[in-house]
């Protein structure tokens, strides 16, 4: 359930990566909020920050302007509760550890939990992504749609109650993008997550949204915050064909068209 207070806020942030001598405007002006339970995606077209923004929320890049709070907190670095799933699985998972080790590496920062509870907890986290009976094998040793699997366990292993996404289903076939993306939504629900997911993929923004933040051409700013008001839970056939999704995609999509990078 969506809660009525914000987790995530983000008012007016900036950010330009360079040096001294020459950097460039990212991001102009951002500003969004996430509340608790929500699922937030954010699109805008290529080349236009989206990273970048979400490396920010992550406190892993420094704002230059603006406020960005997590729980009430100004963010100055990775704050405790917030968790990152990237892109390349293959880079982000540690080889030489199983799949079981690469969850429990991520309870490092938990210090409330004894050992025999962390292992637990991972024992969970890998059965609630599908992955009971794998728990032995090295990434290298599983399909690319169960190394992204790993990651989200690994993810969800600090207890974060913040999740940002960034492109985490890009790499892998259609099929398991659609199958990976009901086992978000359902995670997000179980373990009440709120969640912040970075996509290229429209489809996907809307499918899975509770809100959909469009984002212009760089320096960055918002152009529409829409809401998406399709049912719940979502179905890859019935929500695919509701004439709601329908006008949000291709509201979406009209609004990206329009605002294409000069390269």
């Amino acid at each position: 359930m969506i809660g009525s207070v914000s987790l995530l806020s983000v008012q007016g942030i900036s950010k330009a990566l360079g040096n001294a001598k020459q950097s460039t405007q990212i991001i102009g002006s951002v500003s969004f909020e996430a509340r608790r339970g929500e699922f937030v995606s954010v699109v805008g077209p290529s080349g236009c920050g989206k990273t970048t923004l979400l490396m920010c929320l992550a406190g892993l890049y420094a704002v230059d302007g603006g406020r960005l709070a997590f729980d009430g907190k100004p963010v100055s670095a990775p704050p405790q509760g917030v968790s990152v799933v990237f892109q390349d699985y293959s880079r982000s998972l540690l080889p030489w550890k199983t799949v079981f080790d690469n969850v429990l590496f991520g309870m490092k920062r938990i210090t409330d939990m004894d050992s025999i509870g962390k292992r637990a907890w991972a024992a969970e986290l890998i059965a609630s992504v599908g992955l009971k009976g794998f728990e032995a094998s090295y990434p290298w040793q599983v399909s690319g749609g169960m190394q992204q699997r790993v990651a989200i366990a690994r993810g969800l292993a600090a207890r974060s109650r913040l999740l940002l996404l960034d492109e985490p289903l890009a790499a892998v076939d259609a099929q398991t993008r659609a199958e990976m993306q009901d086992l978000l939504l359902d995670l997000a629900r179980k373990y009440d997550q709120t969640c912040v997911l970075v996509t290229h993929d429209v489809d996907e923004a809307v499918y899975m949204a509770d809100r959909i933040v469009v984002l212009s051409k760089r320096p960055t700013t918002v152009v529409e915050d829409i809401p998406v008001a399709l049912s719940k839970p979502r179905d890859q056939l019935k929500t695919r064909e509701d004439r709601t999704y329908l006008g949000l995609r291709h509201e979406v999509i009209t609004l990206i068209r329009s605002m294409r990078v000069d390269h």
